[in-house]
Parts: C-alpha cells; sequence; structure tokens
C-alpha cells in the first residue's frame, strides 16, 4: 500500500479495513471443505462406516429375521386338568356343557385317563397351540395333595401350566360344593412358554365363565340383551397416507436424528483429535486461513458425513424393513400396524429432509466443539456417551404418550423440530404452519449458539493443545492449596454448581411425602439449603480461596446503586408472577402435583408471617445467591466469559429448583441476577432483590386480602387467586426498564475479576470504566 494513501486513511476507514480483514471468506471456507472430504473420503473406515454399513447392516439384519421368523410361529403348549370329574358331566354345569371333553374314552393300566381332550363347543383353540391333558381329583388324592403334584409338574416342566378345579363348578348339593369350587392355575413366570399358556387358559376360562353366568341368567328369566345394549364399531377416519404415515412420522426420525448424531461425531473426532495426533493440525492453524473459516470448512464436512449417514441408514432400513415384512406374510388389516409394514409414504417423508439440515447442522456443531477438547481419537470416543446422554432424552421425549406439537413443546430443541416434522407428515399442515416460527427460533437459537462454542474452541489454544500430562490426585490437592487466589477458579466453579445439583437431585428423591405442618416445611427448606447449597459453598471457599469476602463477591457496591436496585425488587414482581403465568399455561401443572402441594400451600399460609418470610425469602435468597452468583459466578467470569457466568449461572439456579415450571422462570430471573451481579461486582444487590421477591410471593394473598382501596386498585382477585391490574402491571414494566437503564447508568461499568490476577484488590470503580473482561 502506497504510504501516502495509508496516512491519508481515516479511523473508520482503517476500522473498516481491518473487519473486512477478519469475515470470513467464502472460497477459503471451499478449499477447506474440499480438503476435508477429500481426506475423508480417502479414509477407508469413513467410507466403510458412511456407506458400505449402511447397505449390509438393514439386509444382513433382514435376513437374520426371516431365519428366525420360524422361532416366533406359534408354538403350542401344554395345559393339563386336574379334576375333570367336576367338568365332564352337563348336569354339573347346568347346561353350559362341559368345559373340556375327551374324543375317546380309554383307561390306562393305572387307571388314569390318557385321552386326548379338547375344549368344549363354543370355547375351542386350535389344537396346535394348545395341547391338553386331563386328571381326576381323586386319582391324583390317591397319592398325595394335587396341588403340590400339580407344582412339582410346572416347577420340573412336565406341563406348562396346570388348573386344579377341587369342587362341582357353581356350587351342588354337597357341602363342600355350597362354597363354590375353588380353581387354581399354576404356572412359572421365569419360562415364557408357562406364561403364554397362561394366557391362553385365562382367555378360555373368562370366556367360559361368562357363557356360564349368561346361561344361569336365562334360565332364571333374565334377558340377554340387558349385558349387550348395544355394539360398537371403531371407523378409523384417517385418509390411508395417515395410516401408513402413522407408524413412520414417529420411527423414522428418531433413527435419522440418532444416525445423524452418530454420523456426525466420529468425523469430527477425525477432524480434530486425529489431526493433532497426525501433527497436521498445527499446519493448518499456521496457514493463511482464519479459524472461522476453518471452523466453518470443517463444520461442513462433518455435516455432509452426518446427512449421508442419516439418508443411506434411513433409506437401507426402509427398504428392507418393507420387504422382510412383507415375507413374513403380515396380512393387511389383521393388525393395526400392518399398513405400516408396506413402507412410509415418500411424498409426506421428504419433510425429513428439511429438518435434517438444520439438526444435522446442530448435531455437526456440538460434535466438533466436544472433539476439539480430545486429544487423541481415543479420548474423543469417550465423550461420545456423555453428548448422546444430554441430547437422547430430547429425541425420546416426541414419542411418549401424548406428546404434540404446540407452544410449549415447540420451544423445547430438538423435540420441537421432531414433532413439528411428525406433524407435517401427518398432513396437519394448519397446526405445523402455526408453531413452525417458535420452532424455527429455538432451533436457529440453539445452532447459532453451537456453532459460537465450536468457533470459541478453535480459538482458544489451551483447548487445542492442553497439555497431555496425566492427573495425579496427590499433586491435585497439594496444587489447590498451595496456588489458592482470592477468588474461586472456573474449574472450581463448575465442580461447585455439579456438587449441589447432584445432591439436590437425590435429596429430592428421599422426600417420599410432601409434610403438611409447618415444622416438616421448615425441615424440608433448611436442610437442602444449608446443607446442600450454603455449606459446600462455604467449604469450597474456605479450601479453595485465600479470601471469603472475594470469593463470594461480598463487596458493597456504590451508594447510587442501592435506590435503583430497591425500587426495581419491588417492580420485578408483577413480571415475575406474570411469566410464572406464561410458563404454567405452556407446561400446566398436572394434577397430582397440584394435590400433592396444597398441604405445603395450607401450612404456609396457616403460619406467622415473619416465620414463613424467614423460611421462604430470606434463607433461600442467601444460600442461593452466595452459591450461584457469589461463589459460583466469580469463578466462571474470569474466564473472560462474563456472558457465559451469566447464562450459566442462570441456568444451575434453575434446575436447582426441581419443579419444571419453577425451574423455567428462575432461570429467566437467574439472568436478570447475573446481569445485575455483573454490573455491580457483588452478590448482595441480587441477596435483596431475590428476598424482596420471595417475601412478596409468600405474602401476595395476605396482603390482597387486606381491605384498603389503593390495594384495590393494584391487586385483582379473580377464581385462580389474586394478581396485579393490568395497568399497575404495565406501569411495573416501565418503572422496570427505567431502572435497569439508570443501572447501567450508575453502576459505571463492572468490577469483576480479571483472568490473570486476584481480583478484588484491582476493583474499578471509576465512573465509566470497564472490566477487561466485559471489554471483551
Amino acid at each position: 500500500m502506497n504510504p501516502d494513501n495509508e496516512m491519508s486513511m481515516t479511523a473508520s476507514d482503517k476500522r473498516r479495513a481491518a473487519k473486512a480483514a477478519d469475515r470470513p471468506r467464502v472460497a477459503a471456507i471451499g478449499l477447506i471443505y474440499l480438503r476435508e472430504m477429500r481426506d475423508q473420503l480417502r479414509d477407508r473406515r469413513t467410507i466403510f462406516t458412511i456407506v458400505v454399513l449402511p447397505m449390509l447392516l438393514y439386509p444382513v439384519v433382514g435376513m437374520l429375521l426371516l431365519q428366525v421368523a420360524q422361532f416366533t410361529r406359534v408354538q403350542p403348549t401344554t395345559v393339563c386338568f386336574v379334576g375333570t370329574e367336576f367338568l365332564g358331566d352337563k348336569s354339573v354345569t347346568d347346561g353350559v356343557g362341559p368345559l373340556i371333553e375327551a374324543s375317546e374314552r380309554e383307561s390306562s393300566e393305572s387307571g388314569q385317563n390318557t385321552s386326548p381332550y379338547r375344549f368344549a363347543q363354543g370355547l375351542e383353540v386350535d389344537q396346535s397351540v394348545l395341547s391338553i391333558h386331563g386328571y381326576e381329583w381323586a386319582e391324583l388324592e390317591r397319592s398325595g395333595d394335587p396341588r403340590e403334584q400339580a407344582q412339582r409338574w410346572v416347577s420340573n416342566g412336565v406341563f406348562d401350566c396346570v388348573v386344579t378345579i377341587d369342587g362341582v363348578i357353581g356350587g351342588g348339593p354337597s357341602a363342600e360344593a355350597d362354597t363354590g369350587s375353588k380353581i387354581d392355575l399354576f404356572f412359572h413366570v421365569a419360562s415364557d412358554p408357562s406364561l403364554v399358556a397362561r394366557d391362553r387358559t385365562m382367555v378360555v376360562l373368562n370366556r367360559w365363565r361368562g357363557t356360564w353366568v349368561r346361561t344361569r341368567l336365562a334360565t332364571a328369566g333374565v334377558d340377554m340383551q340387558v349385558l349387550d345394549p348395544f355394539a360398537i364399531d371403531t371407523i378409523d377416519v384417517a385418509p390411508e397416507e395417515t395410516r401408513q404415515a402413522a407408524f413412520w412420522s414417529k420411527l423414522l426420525p428418531f433413527i435419522m436424528l440418532v444416525w445423524a448424531m452418530t454420523g456426525a461425531f466420529y468425523p469430527a473426532i477425525d477432524l480434530v483429535a486425529g489431526e493433532k495426533e497426525r501433527g497436521t493440525l498445527e499446519t493448518l492453524l499456521c496457514s493463511p486461513a482464519l479459524r472461522e473459516e476453518i471452523v466453518w470448512g470443517k463444520l461442513g464436512a462433518v455435516m455432509t458425513f452426518s446427512m449421508l449417514t442419516a439418508l443411506l441408514n434411513a433409506i437401507s432400513m426402509v427398504v428392507t424393513s418393507s420387504s422382510v415384512f412383507r415375507q413374513i406374510a403380515i396380512a393387511p388389516g389383521a393388525n393395526p400396524m400392518s399398513d405400516a409394514f408396506s413402507g412410509p409414504p415418500l411424498l409426506p417423508m421428504l419433510w425429513l429432509l428439511v429438518a435434517l439440515v438444520p439438526l444435522s447442522a446442530l448435531f455437526s456443531a456440538l460434535a466438533l466443539a466436544v472433539a476439539a477438547m480430545a486429544r487423541s481419537s481415543k479420548e474423543g470416543q469417550y465423550y461420545l456417551m456423555p453428548l448422546m446422554m444430554v441430547t437422547l432424552p430430547l429425541v425420546l421425549l416426541p414419542m411418549l404418550p401424548g406428546m404434540t406439537l404446540n407452544l410449549g413443546t415447540g420451544l423445547i430443541p430438538v423435540t420441537g423440530m421432531f414433532l413439528l416434522v411428525r406433524t407435517l407428515v401427518e398432513g396437519q399442515y394448519w397446526e405445523a404452519c402455526l408453531y413452525a416460527p417458535a420452532v424455527a427460533f429455538v432451533t436457529l437459537l440453539c445452532l447459532m449458539a453451537a456453532t459460537r462454542w465450536a468457533r470459541r474452541q478453535f480459538e482458544s489454544e489451551a483447548v487445542l493443545f492442553g497439555d497431555g500430562d496425566q492427573w495425579e490426585l496427590g499433586a491435585w490437592m497439594r496444587h489447590l492449596w498451595r496456588d489458592r487466589e482470592q477468588a474461586a477458579t472456573p474449574n472450581a466453579a463448575y465442580g461447585c454448581g455439579a456438587i449441589i445439583l447432584v445432591a439436590l437431585f437425590f435429596a429430592k428423591l428421599m422426600v417420599t411425602e410432601m409434610p403438611s405442618n409447618f415444622r416438616g416445611i421448615a425441615n424440608l427448606v433448611l436442610a437442602p439449603q444449608i446443607g446442600l447449597i450454603l455449606a459446600p459453598t462455604l467449604l469450597m471457599a474456605t479450601v479453595m480461596t485465600t479470601s471469603l469476602r472475594s470469593s463470594l463477591r461480598l463487596r458493597w457496591p456504590s451508594w447510587r446503586v442501592w435506590p435503583v436496585v430497591a425500587v426495581l425488587s419491588l417492580a420485578l414482581h408483577p413480571f415475575y408472577l406474570l411469566l410464572a403465568s406464561w410458563i404454567s399455561q405452556l407446561y400446566p401443572v398436572s394434577a397430582e402435583a397440584t394435590a400433592s402441594m396444597k398441604p405445603f400451600a395450607e401450612a404456609i399460609s396457616s403460619a406467622p408471617l415473619a416465620s414463613v418470610i424467614f423460611l421462604m425469602a430470606l434463607v433461600p435468597a442467601l444460600c442461593e445467591e452466595l452459591a450461584f452468583r457469589g461463589f459460583i459466578f466469580g469463578g466462571l467470569v474470569r474466564n473472560n466469559s462474563p456472558w457465559r457466568a451469566v447464562l450459566v449461572t442462570a441456568v444451575m439456579f434453575g434446575v436447582s429448583h426441581g419443579v419444571l415450571q419453577q425451574s423455567i422462570s428462575a432461570s429467566f430471573m437467574g439472568v436478570l441476577l447475573g446481569w445485575i451481579a455483573l454490573r455491580t461486582g457483588s452478590v448482595l444487590p441480587g441477596i435483596w432483590i431475590h428476598l424482596v421477591n420471595n417475601a412478596l410471593s409468600v405474602s401476595f394473598e395476605r396482603v390482597a386480602s387486606l381491605d384498603s382501596p389503593l390495594l384495590d386498585r393494584i391487586v385483582t382477585t379473580t377464581a385462580a387467586g389474586p394478581s396485579y391490574a393490568p395497568l399497575w402491571t404495565a406501569i411495573c414494566f416501565a418503572v422496570s426498564g427505567l431502572c435497569v437503564l439508570l443501572l447501567i447508568r450508575v453502576s459505571g461499568g463492572a468490577c469483576e475479576v480479571t483472568p490473570a490476577d486476584s481480583g478484588f484488590d484491582r476493583i474499578v470503580d471509576a465512573p465509566g470504566a470497564t472490566d477487561p473482561a466485559l471489554a471483551t
């Protein structure tokens, strides 16, 4: 560049030139993409996994299914009836006819009846599936208890099932028969044939009992139409395409998403961890290509293999399964799923391709970011299971009964896209169009977050080239004590959050019944708050840091902050109640949960207000804020990621509440509290806002019941309970927004710990000054 021209460039021109130099170039991304695709296509393992394995796996499995299909056919089972003398006389059964009858009457030398038996007319079953044997009760009684003999027969496998009849069916002239006969059915739960024989025999016995009852009622002069007043015929009004797509719309997206996730992970491991082992990653990073260009090129390659894996596996599975089920000869109409085995409708299934693009991109970005943390391909494979364990619940959730697409489910990542595709495949286009914007927004947001995470991983030299020294417990413990700082490290913050959440999870499992008195509620609240949230925080702050005050962020902010925080704490409560109401409409609370919480609410409403505020407001505000916006936030913000600290602590804070609806609202409030902690550099404003919000929530019904003209204009009472008047809610919204703007002005800048120093010795108090962490 000409020096004269360079001198003549203004500052804005230089900024634009620098921004253009940092902008990713499409040509460079294309070159990296082609390089990665060429390297992967040269790998025989990749070709085998992506192309050959899907084409061979499902046909081989189909051949095995055809070979073993003969074992799935109905196998004959043996049933023995003991007490046939009570079944063979028609007079005994009052005109119903014998339950079983012999085709021939022969006697062996032992006197036992060895003739083949069959069920009577109207109760028959196929002789090939149920072989019946019969013995008289008196004959077996000579050698011992017939019931003990029946148990030995079933245990030894002589018969799959034994039915003993002790007495005349339906009563008779004898004294024993007056109490009715006793029928026992012996089976073996560990034997599949015995279970099958039990089910088949029970069907026949129930049918015979119904016939016997009908005959007796008819004999007594009862009209049989009373038992069957009308006939019921089920008619499926769904079109044929919808019936065919009903099965595949649930199974095929699940298969494709699982294979898309699997197909993304192994190429991602090879493109990052594999290059670390081969020593080619350093060469790529030293090239003129930007880190962002490298990420986009690798992401495109991983996404390509992810989509190819999902498509080829889906096509191979559909073709193979349709042929196999057709060969097994499932009769159309005999099974409600038989229409699905003819194969999915092709045109509706094209919606899967539309959904596969963003989901493959999401899985590829996650796999690329996770693979960047691995130092070898072997280590990278260990990370596959945690990633699948986190993602699979989102894929399995749409398969639960009753899960349909609505605004609440559409806002769940992956699950909303799954339900949207199922809705489109089933032809419900209006419902799909109604919730498609919400699904697209959430999917796009998750995709942006995943790609940003992957890019940040490639920008961190510590992640890409971390040392490979082996971890040793003793050295690690000495390092924790010797190299302590005034604030927690990011690893210590994550560890504290994990300990708290795991402890709360197991503590909630131990609670089997909700207490109905205030003493029990106090124990239920104080034990987890002090023992599982505050105690680990104080212990780790004492052991892992040199200053309890600094690690818990117990700094007094500027006096100008407190008036704004005081007004904001009062103005936020209408927003919190409105947010909770919206969340309850999106994700309704079950009737069982409402009934279980009723004793809790009644005990709280009848207890003294001061005790309730102390227990439900002051204690949670202190314990939770010191843990999440104190120790954990102070450690995470040192990682040059202030907004990551805000979001991570908000999510941890929300998950700690346990109930879904409360967790979502607490997460939103956690974002605001984290932002306030970031602006003020202290945990104290968050404690005050948390305290006031909880105190207003637990005392809202009592305040609403007061007789005051001013309160009548602020609070309205409905059938669902008291709520704020719309005008007052709008005023509070405006005041809250004004308080946020004032807080930005009066706080000046974030007062946080820097990554390189201990923090509270270098607090920036000057108005307008910013912290290096916030500047990044």
